[in-house]
């Protein structure tokens, strides 16, 4: 059965190239939203835009116009550039000392400046409008910390926190919420390219034996969330931060 209150609304959702993103647009245009997709990287047929950039913003500001959602995907342990949409994931753990002062920024820039021009962009509209959903996406790293990323991207998922929370505030009075979600360990086709996270097969094997559901995540459970967030039956849900991790974090 659909979920109420997503049909003939309109949707952007950054990050949208591939894994987590395109999962989303999926499932929101099966729920027959009108979904837009961004990114940095060129596939799937995104507006092509990089979102740490503001003038860059309004690209797919000017294509999409006024949306009831907005998605803030776009980011990852490693930062892309306009030459480099793509780059290859860490292959080991990162100790803090080892992040330059430019990884720094980027990384930051990418995972947390991004979401706070979007939501920028395309906010006041909603507030205007009296009505809005805004995800944003943090990680299981800002809930735990993380050596395998850096210190940089938990810093920055941390304060995508902290961002839905201040933004929580200020936009319930206008009938806009505001949440966010942390993945775990989540197995998208580039994830397992790059066997990314586990030293060996053995490893995560290993690695998913203790989770409580006994299987990585997909790409579709974290959208799955992201269509309820939207519908109506997450209409009072604002300032929360989901943890979709199979059971591999639950802390307060």
């Amino acid at each position: 059965m659909p979920l109420s209150g997503l049909q003939g609304k309109r949707a952007l959702v950054t990050g949208a190239a591939s894994g987590i993103g395109h999962a989303i647009v999926s499932r929101l245009q099966a729920e027959n939203v009108e979904t837009v997709g961004s990114d940095i990287h060129d596939a799937n047929g995104v507006i092509v835009a990089d979102l740490t950039d503001a003038d860059d913003v309004e690209k797919p500001a000017g294509k999409v116009g006024a949306i009831d959602f907005l998605i803030n995907v776009a980011g990852g342990p490693v930062a892309p550039t306009r030459t480099d949409t793509l780059p290859s994931l860490p292959s080991g753990s990162l100790p803090f000392e080892d992040v330059s002062e430019q990884d720094w920024s980027r990384v930051i820039a990418a995972n947390l400046t991004t979401a706070f021009l979007v939501c920028r962009e395309f906010a006041p509209k909603m507030k205007a409008r009296r009505f809005g959903r805004i995800v944003n996406f943090t990680s299981i790293a800002a809930r735990r910390g993380s050596s395998r990323v850096g210190v940089h991207y938990a810093a920055a998922k941390g304060g995508i926190i902290g961002l839905t929370k201040t933004l929580a505030l200020e936009l319930g009075p206008h009938n806009v919420t505001v949440n966010a979600i942390a993945p775990g360990y989540i197995k998208t086709p580039r994830i397992a390219e790059a066997s990314w996270g586990h030293d060996s097969p053995e490893a995560e094997k290993a690695f998913i034996a203790s989770l409580p559901l006994k299987r990585a995540g997909k790409p579709d459970d974290i959208a799955g969330v992201v269509a309820m967030l939207c519908s109506d039956a997450g209409g009072y849900v604002s300032g929360a931060t989901i943890d979709v991790n199979g059971g591999w974090y639950f802390g307060p």
